[in-house]
């Protein structure tokens, strides 16, 4: 027996724990609720179609429930002509129709029933339609959220996160959306069927609602603690998953030629086993609400029957119309009340994803680059770094005090060891970064001030990682430009590979393969400068362009940089001091700071920075 101390402290503890579990309540569907309005908000009218069409759903489900009393009572010839505050409706329906009563109300209940069929089926369009244009809008919202982020937040994410947020995650909202107007279509069905079984019988009723209420909450628990919990888990897995396989495919032929395949095949089979052990135990918990609700209802069916025979043993038949309208209505809400539980479960299992495009879409983090207004029409003047410090963490200055000048129509180098600033001074040019302190100077106005697209218009970049896409050799040139043949034509004269196009079977319009397998690093750095040049631009940056390619092919696509340079002003990144020797001026960066500047012969002759890494180059 329990002391009178111990059974205080155990009713204080259930209180305690009543008053928590109430005041959670609520809080628990606020996420939810909130991420739905979310998705939704600029879809109200789908959302009063639904609820519209649920109510109506909910009026035929109940229809043919109160029309199956009567039909029972008919069949056994019994004088209780059916649910007493129906009786003027059944009195109605057995005026006009004048068929005998267990027919008039058979043809009744086969008409609600199509007329629950056409509802059913315009509800699920209404839906789909409705998922559509969420999924739609939000996949735009993600890729323009990409197009406004910063370079850096491409820099800090992996690729196999980028491409899960924009792949994979969206189709958790298609899961999301489905398996909520799913769930509030149930839950207007199930009210409205319980409203009209209550006419019927209140004891029998209220029975239904406690056990159902009471699996629902079963459900709850079991789908806001366990599925969420395995979702976030099968979320990381299939985000490490799609991690793996990128890095394979973008690092294949170094993979190859150091036979590290195995490495990569046991990390991608770790994670992929790691996910589908997650998905074999959140489908196992699914299967189980339905099961028991199952065992647990069919059971109490029999017992009810059971008890019901013992109590009206003398008048039993009156109860069997009772009995199989409660029975019919339980194969009307049976599935319902199950499905709030494989429902639930989906939408725990999913919202994990939900909560992260979410985060993705409203976090500001990367939108420190504010566009300009200032349009660019033509460089009038040089282009002057003036000042410029510029640093990814606090107190670490990768760019010093830096002063620069890039002269109107010559040819500028930079040159220095890996690692001296050289490719971070490009970024800061072309606003993939702000400058920390400082400015850049461009026609006496700061880069800032000026809409980035007119800018970037006048601006061709070909850099070391030449990106070919499988499409024609015109479609790369122009490259979603409204460039016509004529001008990717002249572009590729400039850019000397026309000759190598037109030698092709099917010139201009053949397809390079994937990444341009079928063309070599000469051929496809060529057309990076002819891409460059279609845009007529007025300033050319070079990025260390024939740092990847063999001598002939250097010599080749160094013939082109040098006839195009003579009449635009050109920036130039150097690894091979050859391809600069005939630059205007060369500066040599260390340590983030501008150490010596020159031609190629004073510098030669000064025997400094420049000196040794010609000699080491």
């Amino acid at each position: 027996m329990l002391g009178q101390a111990t059974r205080l402290d155990l009713i204080s503890r259930m209180k305690r724990g009543m008053i928590s579990f109430l005041m959670r309540g609520p809080k628990r569907y606020h996420k939810p609720l909130k991420i739905l309005h979310f998705y939704s908000k600029d879809f109200k009218q789908y959302i009063v179609a639904l609820a519209a069409f649920s109510i109506l759903l909910g009026m035929m489900e109940t229809l043919q429930i109160v029309l199956l009393y009567p039909i029972l009572n008919a069949s056994f010839d019994l004088q209780d002509v059916g649910i007493p505050f129906l009786e003027p409706i059944y009195g109605v329906a057995l005026n006009i129709v004048q068929l005998p009563e267990i027919v008039t109300f058979s043809l009744l209940f086969i008409v609600f029933v199509i007329l629950t069929f056409l509802v059913t089926i315009v509800y699920k369009w209404i839906t789909l339609r409705f998922t559509k244009a969420v999924i739609v809008s939000t996949k735009e919202s993600i890729f323009d959220k990409l197009r406004d982020n910063d370079y850096r937040y491409f820099v800090d994410n992996k690729q196999g996160d980028v491409l899960y947020n924009v792949i994979t995650s969206p189709g958790k909202i298609r899961t999301f959306l489905d398996y909520s107007t799913r769930m509030f279509s149930d839950f207007v069905v199930v009210l409205m069927i319980s409203i009209g079984l209550f006419m019927v019988s209140p004891t029998a009723t209220a029975i239904l609602l406690v056990g159902g209420i009471a699996f629902i909450l079963l459900v709850r628990i079991v789908g806001s603690r366990i599925s969420y919990f395995i979702g976030r888990v099968q979320l990381r897995s299939i985000s490490s998953e799609n991690t793996v396989i990128s890095q394979y495919v973008q690092g294949l032929r170094q993979i190859r030629a150091v036979n590290a395949d195995e490495h990569w095949r046991k990390q991608y089979m770790l994670a992929l086993r790691n996910y589908w052990d997650k998905y074999v135990r959140y489908r196992f918990t699914e299967s189980l609400p339905m099961a028991l609700l199952q065992m647990v209802f069919f059971t109490a069916i029999a017992v009810i029957v059971i008890v019901l025979y013992y109590i009206h043993q003398d008048q039993f038949i009156y109860v069997i119309p009772l009995i199989g309208t409660f029975a019919f209505s339980a194969l009307k809400i049976l599935p319902r009340l199950s499905n709030v539980g494989s429902h639930n479960m989906m939408i725990m299992d999913s919202y994990a994803d939900l909560e992260r495009i979410h985060h993705f879409l409203n976090d500001s983090q990367y939108e420190t680059i504010k566009n300009g207004t200032e349009k660019f029409n033509s460089l009038t003047s040089n282009i002057v770094f003036e000042d410029v410090n510029f640093n990814y963490y606090e107190g670490q200055y990768l760019i010093k005090n830096l002063n620069l000048t890039i002269p109107k129509n010559k040819v500028t180098a930079l040159v220095g060891h890996s690692g001296s600033g050289k490719s971070t001074i490009i970024s800061l040019l072309l606003r993939y970064y702000d400058v920390t302190d400082g400015r850049i100077l461009i026609n006496n106005i700061d880069l800032r001030e000026y809409d980035i697209t007119t800018f970037l218009e006048k601006v061709g970049y070909v850099g070391q990682d030449t990106f070919i896409y499988n499409a024609s050799i015109k479609d790369n040139i122009a490259f979603g430009g409204d460039h016509d043949d004529e001008q990717v034509m002249i572009a590729a004269k400039r850019a000397n590979i026309h000759d190598f196009i037109t030698s092709l079977p099917n010139g201009y319009d053949t397809v390079v393969g994937d990444q341009g397998l079928k063309l070599s690093g000469g051929e496809k750095q060529r057309i990076a400068i002819a891409r460059a040049l279609v845009r007529d631009p007025e300033i050319l940056v070079l990025d260390e362009a024939t740092s990847n390619l063999d001598n002939k092919s250097e010599a080749i696509v160094q013939e082109s940089i040098n006839r195009i340079s003579e009449s635009i002003t050109t920036f130039i990144i150097a690894h091979r001091l050859s391809t600069i020797r005939n630059a205007d001026t060369i500066h040599v960066m260390s340590n983030g700071r501008i150490v010596e500047c020159g031609s190629h012969n004073e510098l030669i002759q000064l025997r400094g920075n420049y000196y040794e890494l010609y000699q080491s180059n």
